[in-house]
């Protein structure tokens, strides 16, 4: 038996027969996965209670998470590495809602740029997640229909006045147009490498 929890867990479910032995890969690849989210997750609502942010930090990861998914970019070479690289990230994103002054134009334009690049880069993919030509027509279709849906939540609560959250979306927003430039980057210079 091998010694990490993952391979330990898809062990005791193979043996219980809840898991078929010809899939035991998978389930361990999903387990593995399944505890870095968690753990990535803990991590990051330490870090916003910590900063005394702990709302911002759960609505930025609401407005994050979900876009992230299918407009890709940027991704790290290892689970480990992510984890390591998303503690900065996370603390950079609370000190950028409460440290930038935050105003209705701000927003705005923050909206409108971030949604350019969105718009016309996504989805980026990614070595560890290449896409086919099915799943790059959806998911871009789901990237912009996700960006409307987080673009409008910025500036309805903004203008709503709920200014201690609306920044924590347009973060959102503002990462994942980072983690866009940075992917297509590295995949220009991947290709040329090729």
């Amino acid at each position: 038996m091998k010694n990490n929890v993952p391979a330990r867990i898809t062990d005791s479910l193979v043996k219980a027969s809840a898991v078929p032995a010809e899939d035991r890969e998978l389930y361990e690849f999903g387990i593995r996965q399944g505890i870095f989210l968690v753990i990535n997750i803990a991590t990051s609502l330490l870090i916003g209670l910590f900063m005394g942010m702990i709302w911002q930090c759960i609505v930025f990861m609401l407005a994050y998470n979900p876009i992230r998914s299918y407009a890709g970019g940027y991704h790290a070479g290892t689970p480990l590495k992510c984890y390591l690289l998303s503690i900065p990230v996370i603390i950079s994103v609370l000190f950028g809602i409460s440290l930038i002054p935050w105003n209705g134009y701000i927003v705005v334009i923050s909206v409108i740029l971030t949604g350019i690049i969105v718009l016309l880069l996504a989805p980026v993919e990614d070595a560890n997640k290449p896409l086919d030509e099915v799943e790059t027509v959806v998911f871009g279709r789901r990237a912009r229909i996700i960006l409307a849906i987080v673009s409008l939540a910025a500036v309805a609560l903004w203008f709503a006045g709920a200014e201690q959250f609306a920044p924590a979306v347009v973060m959102a927003l503002v990462l994942i147009s980072i983690m866009l430039i940075l992917g297509a980057a590295k995949n220009k210079v991947l290709e040329k490498k090729a």
